[in-house]
This record gives C-alpha cells, structure tokens and sequence, in this order.
C-alpha cells in the first residue's frame, strides 16, 4: 500500500480536519487556521480570528471607505461648482472659439459662489453618510452580526421620525431646489406671497426676509408656492406723472422727456441705468388728471434711487415750463372734478 506521506504529495484528498471546522467553519482564515495548529484549543482559535482577523479587516474596510469618501467629496465639490458657475464654463467655451471675453475681464458672481458653495456642502455631507453607513454595515457583518432585526429596527424607527419629521424634510428639499434654481439670493427683493422684502438669508430650511417696514419674516421653504424675484439680473420701477386735464399733452410730454434728459446726467443716475427712461405716455385719466407713465430700469435693486431722481427732474421741468399738474384754485372749480363733468352730490 501507498504511505499516507506518499499520497499526501502525490496530490491526493486530504480529510478535513474535524476540530478547525468546529473551531474556525469551513472556510477558516489565516489567523484561526494557525491558531488552531500551533495550540489545538477551540477557544484560543476563535479568539485569534475574532481578535485579529476581524478588527484587521474592519481596519481595512474603513481605510477603504475613508480613501472613497475623501476623492467622492472632492468629485462632488468639483461637479457642483462647475454646474452652478454655468456662466463662466459658457464663457471659457466661447473663448476656446475666439468669441468669448478675455479671461481678465470674466467676473465670477459672488451669489453663484455662495451657491456652490451651500450645495457642495450639503452634497458631501450627504455623501459621507451613505458611504460610512455601507461601511459601518460591512463592519458589523465582519463580526458575524445579524443585520436583519437590526435593520428592521432602524426601519421602524426612520418611519416614525419620518411621520415626525416630514415637514422638516419638505423643508430641506424644498431649500435644495430653490437653491439649485438659484431662484433667489441674499439681497433679492423677493414676493413670497405674505411675505415681501429683501432676503436677508437663505439656508436648506428656512428663508428670511426683511420687510419694507422692518419686520423679518422668516418663512420656511416647504410653503413658498411662488418666488416673485424683483431683481433678478435687473429691476424696473414705474413713475407715474400726474397733470391736470387743462394741460397741453404735447407740452406735457415735451417737459417729460426733458426732465428724463436731466436726470441722465446725474452721476449717481447714469451708472445705474441700463438704458434711458422711456416714456409709455398716458397711462390713465382719472379725477387727479391724466397719468403719463415712465419706466426706469437700472442694475439689480438701485431703482428706487434712480426714480427718486427721475422725478424730482421731471416735476422741475413742469413747473419750468408751467405745465399745470394738479387743479387750479379759482371760484366755482371743486378740486378732484374733471371740468365740465357733472359735481358729486352732497
């Protein structure tokens, strides 16, 4: 017969040893299959593998997991920022065709900055916790864990902070895309619907907005329907410019427009405006006198300034060029009558 020794080289099948399958399963690892030869203690081995082997590889999956995280966020800050600076990747575009602005003259906008900036945040917190959540359920598997009540524990109790919590939820993702719209930002006139003013900040969950009569509002973003945005790349004011009915309309609109020119060379005027006034003409007549309306439009959120200066040019011209612009006092006139029309009765 062939020796044991003999049939062990030659390849043949060894029977599996009894006690490592008991002490370390069938697929033993390194540690515990050594453990088991150098001592042949059931104990000794299973405390070599849980010991050693299993904090090992939960090292390694969590050198893992932190390498991952490290370039995911760096990835997901680099896409975020280069989707919300849209403008300057358009413009970059446009000078690799010989079109675009030279690079001295790009401006990176600050409210797109803050935007990536909010957005990238949020995106690497998010990615952090889905990678170290696999990682924390690799590692508790390591360990031979059942996973199963554990995860159906934590499903339970995300449903019930899910009922608690829907409206915070609502909130955030509501802040996420008005955000990622860039529907509004820190200084915007804005018209939530009860609320009307300028934003004072924005964050995932609330936006807060300061009225013209000082009181903050803050309003959580789940329950803003629509985003009225004032100035957006550029505003526009209304100047109505009451005369009375007696007036000439042609001299009227004469003084008009030479009221607007004056108004133009005011510094503080010309730098902000977009383009000239422009006169619409008459708007309305009504019991004051017939409305000429003007249209001011000026870089975002200096309209009030500019149609303060419009006016005040434009009444001077009026009264220049004694263009009535409201009733005149004389025996039998009612003011606030249109001449000829029937009086009111006591």
């Amino acid at each position: 017969m062939t020796p044991p020794s003999l049939i062990a080289l030659l390849g043949a099948p060894i029977e599996p040893d009894p006690g490592l399958e008991d002490a370390c399963g069938e697929t033993p690892t390194w540690f515990c299959e050594a453990g088991w030869n150098l001592t042949h203690n059931r104990m000794l081995a299973r405390a070599a593998d849980w010991l050693v082997t299993r904090p090992l590889a939960s090292l390694v999956v969590i050198g893992v997991a932190w390498i991952i995280n490290r370039y995911a966020r760096k990835a997901v800050t680099a896409f975020v920022t280069r989707v919300c600076t849209s403008r300057q990747l358009a413009n970059e575009a446009l000078q690799k065709m010989g079109y675009g602005r030279p690079a001295a003259a790009t401006v990176i906008d600050p409210r797109e900055e803050s935007r990536a900036r909010t957005l990238a945040a949020v995106s690497r917190a998010s990615v952090s916790w889905f990678i170290w959540t696999i990682a924390i359920l690799v590692v508790l598997g390591l360990f031979q864990i059942n996973l199963g009540p554990l995860l159906a524990g934590a499903g339970i109790a995300g449903i019930a902070v899910g009922f608690g919590a829907q409206t915070l939820v609502r909130d955030c993702i509501s802040g996420f895309f008005m955000l990622l719209e860039d529907q509004c930002g820190v200084g915007d006139e804005v018209d939530l619907g009860e609320a009307v003013g300028t934003v004072e900040t924005i964050t995932l969950r609330m936006t807060a907005v300061r009225g013209p009569d000082g009181t903050l509002w803050s309003v959580p973003n789940g329950v803003i329907q629509r985003v009225g945005n004032r100035t957006r790349n550029w505003s526009q004011g209304l100047v109505d410019i009451s005369i009375w009915h007696d007036a000439d309309l042609d001299a009227a609109l004469a003084a008009v427009e030479e009221g607007i020119r004056v108004a133009c060379e005011i510094p503080t005027v010309a730098e902000v405006l977009l383009q000239p006034p422009a006169v619409l003409g008459v708007e309305r007549i009504d019991a004051t006198g017939t409305v000429i309306r003007i249209t001011v439009r000026t870089l975002p959120g200096k309209q009030w300034g500019a149609m303060r200066d419009v006016r005040q040019s434009v009444r001077n011209a009026l009264v220049m060029h004694e263009v009535p612009i409201y009733a005149p006092y004389a025996p039998g006139v009612v003011p606030g009558v249109i001449p000829g029309a029937t009086p009111p009765r006591p």
